[in-house]
């Protein structure tokens, strides 16, 4: 009877040690390779889906959005110390140019972080591959079409020799846009000589009739730029600057018309505002006048004089006064606000009450 029930017992529980006995079969895990394989389709099919996504993000977009040209000359840059920045500056004060600024798409890099790491990277990238796209460093989408210019002054810095990597970029993209435009060069660096640079300029716009004489700004010249550019504009064929009659201010949505001077500090913040509108805040002082810093120094030529109403007057060489009484001292001028009644230019800037946001436009 024992011997019965034990084989019925036997007979039952069988099946179940057999499967427990195929179970590590089933859990043993995958090879490292197999894992990798598996990892990287995965990837694969991930990285499709994203990408078709971003497809439909970016549908739409392929077409840039260019800004109707108001010059024959364009003036492209881009400035990561702020040198080529203030050469521009110099540039559009005797020029009559639309000016384009080239930005890296990628923020907040500091190209010259631990001995240079990542601007000799870009350079070395560019350098091993130079005709294929992924060399270069990716750039925000521009807003001017170079197409649109006669003339196409490019300022770049020196890199290694080299140009710029982020100017490569936009030269590697919008080059061949430029055949049989007139191309100028200019070029700052250190103490290092600009042929490299020179080279890439001419290997990334091959079709460009580039100008005879490029110039270059270094540690040794810089102090003298602004005449090195005024010079160097003097044998290019280009439109010299026509400045506006007018500029526009702006407080709390209300805008007036200013008549500018002709001056060295007119044609800088003339030029300036080519590129953007200024708002800077302003306060009352004196019962006469509202000051505020412009967030950037103009050219002075102080004199002695006795301020009128709605004077606009550049003092300190940072600061823009707006006057709404009378005040003598020296300063510089930069135009006149044309209002109604002296009520109303009160009114408009807001005199004796406080803190004011003002725009300067062209």
């Amino acid at each position: 009877m024992f011997r019965t029930l034990a084989i019925g017992i036997f007979s039952l529980l069988f099946p179940v040690l057999l499967s427990c006995e195929k179970l590590p079969d089933v859990v043993v895990p995958e090879t490292p390779q197999q894992e990798q394989k598996e990892n990287v389709e995965g990837n694969k099919e991930e990285g499709k889906k994203d990408e078709g996504k971003k497809d439909k993000e970016n549908k739409g977009d392929e077409t840039p959005k260019y800004l109707e040209p108001t010059s024959k000359t364009l003036v492209v840059y881009y400035s990561f110390t702020g040198n080529c920045k203030s050469i521009v500056t110099s540039l559009t004060a005797n020029i009559e140019a639309d000016v384009l600024e080239i930005l890296p798409a990628q923020e907040g890099l500091d190209y010259a972080a631990n001995n240079y790491a990542i601007g000799s990277g870009l350079i070395s990238a560019i350098r091993e591959k130079p005709n294929e796209a992924a060399s270069y460093p990716a750039i925000k989408p521009v807003n001017r079409n170079a197409a649109d210019y006669e003339t196409i002054i490019i300022v770049t810095p020196l890199w290694w020799s080299n140009m710029a990597a982020i100017m490569q970029s936009y030269l590697f993209q919008e080059g061949s846009k430029m055949k049989g435009k007139t191309i100028g060069l200019i070029v700052s660096s250190h103490s290092s000589g600009i042929s490299s640079v020179v080279a890439d300029a001419k290997r990334l716009v091959s079709g460009g009739v580039f100008h005879e004489n490029n110039l270059w700004i270094n540690a040794s010249n810089r102090d003298k730029k602004a005449d090195l550019v005024k010079e160097w504009i003097a044998g290019f064929s280009i439109n010299t600057y026509s400045m506006p009659e007018k500029i526009k201010i702006t407080v709390s949505g209300k805008s007036l018309p200013v008549k500018i001077e002709l001056n060295e500090a007119t044609k800088a913040l003339v030029a300036a505002l080519k590129e953007a509108s200024i708002t800077y805040e302003a306060n009352d002082y004196g019962g006469f006048e509202k000051v505020g810093a412009l967030g950037r120094s103009l050219p002075t030529s102080d004199s002695q004089m006795t301020t009128q109403p709605g004077d606009v007057i550049l003092y300190s060489g940072n600061q823009i006064v707006l006057f709404y009484g009378s005040n003598s001292w020296s300063y510089t001028r930069i135009g006149k606000i044309e209002y109604g009644t002296l009520d109303e230019l009160k009114s408009f800037l807001k005199a004796g009450q406080g803190k004011i946001s003002v725009s300067l436009s062209l």
